[in-house]
């Protein structure tokens, strides 16, 4: 472990390194990589970029931090080849070979997705439920460890994902009862694995001209603990109202019903996510950590009012 990322070291240099991208000349390299005739990149997210080309539909080129390993992006394509396979309404790769290097930072190309954000309405939490229950429905055997929000970890699950808020906190001189409730995290590594989005909600979902969704950002997902996926769109939905919990369960459950031991832990589950970003938004000066550690306790009762409702849920009889 180097300076940079050991607990009690500067930050500066990981953080930096996290969200580094090098964009310059990413016109002329997939020019040059593709053969193709790029008219216009328009930047949609950190280092994502639509590209307009001079004929067919626009692509959208992920450009990763160099610290990212290259076989991620290799490890991202081959996911989105396994959606595809599956039928499953995600992104899809823009070329046989979608991966390539730019300055030493892994570039990933997939066919950009017309549509619109989702709107907030009911049914779509409705739809990201039944969907987010089809993708757990899949064992995801074979596939990468995954599960990490991609901001914190370059690879991994939940406990990965734990560390790196953990080794962040720590070197940004953060109160020490903040890395405590971090440290008292459930990674959840010993319920039921599937195939995980880490983001599952609608800021990375696409509304297609037809209603459909499709889910776009696969950057960390893999095979994972469950819960830690599904408890994040529960903290999505329920932070707006405790009804739309029970519209994601109705839908999650036709898919995939969650075990008594997923059900006790929920909670935690659900709180992870929410408190890990205000994590990394204290370790990136975007948050007072004082504020954040304070606000701790208000976050865990929403998540337990959240599970308790995501349990009645769940115990209900099938629709």
């Amino acid at each position: 472990m180097n300076a940079e990322m050991s607990p009690g070291g500067n930050t500066d240099g990981l953080a930096a390194r996290l969200m580094a991208r090098n964009t310059d000349g990413l016109a002329g390299h997939l020019a040059d990589r593709y053969d193709i005739e790029v008219t216009g990149l328009d930047e949609l997210d950190l280092g994502v970029f639509r590209v307009e080309k001079s004929d067919g539909q626009p692509w959208v080129a992920r450009v990763f931090p160099a610290i990212r390993p290259l076989a991620q992006a290799h490890g991202d394509a081959e996911l989105l080849r396994r959606l595809k396979q599956g039928g499953f309404p995600a992104e899809r790769c823009a070329h046989p070979e979608p991966v390539s290097v730019l300055a030493d930072q892994g570039v990933l190309v997939t066919e950009f997705v017309p549509g619109s954000p989702p709107d907030r309405k009911p049914r779509t939490v409705a739809i990201l439920g039944a969907l987010l229950g089809r993708l757990h429905a899949r064992p995801g055997e074979g596939v990468r460890p995954g599960g990490a929000w991609h901001h914190l970890a370059v690879a991994g699950g939940p406990a990965e994902e734990i560390e790196a808020a953990l080794t962040l906190l720590n070197s940004s001189g953060a109160p020490h009862r903040l890395s405590e409730e971090v440290r008292e995290l459930d990674d959840c590594a010993d319920l039921p694995h599937s195939l995980v989005h880490p983001d599952f909600v609608p800021p990375n979902a696409i509304q297609t001209a037809e209603g459909g969704l499709v889910i776009v950002d696969w950057t960390g997902a893999g095979r994972g603990p469950r819960l830690w996926s599904l408890g994040f769109l529960l903290f999505v939905a329920g932070a707006r109202s405790l009804k739309l919990v029970d519209v994601v369960v109705s839908r999650y459950r036709r898919h995939t019903q969650l075990q008594p031991a997923e059900l006790e832990r929920l909670a935690d589950a659900i709180l992870a996510r929410p408190l890990l970003m205000d994590c990394w938004s204290v370790a990136m000066g975007r948050k007072d950590a004082d504020q954040v550690s304070a606000q701790c306790a208000d976050l865990r009762r929403l998540a337990e009012r959240i599970a308790a409702q995501a349990r009645r849920a769940f115990a209900a009889p099938p629709e």
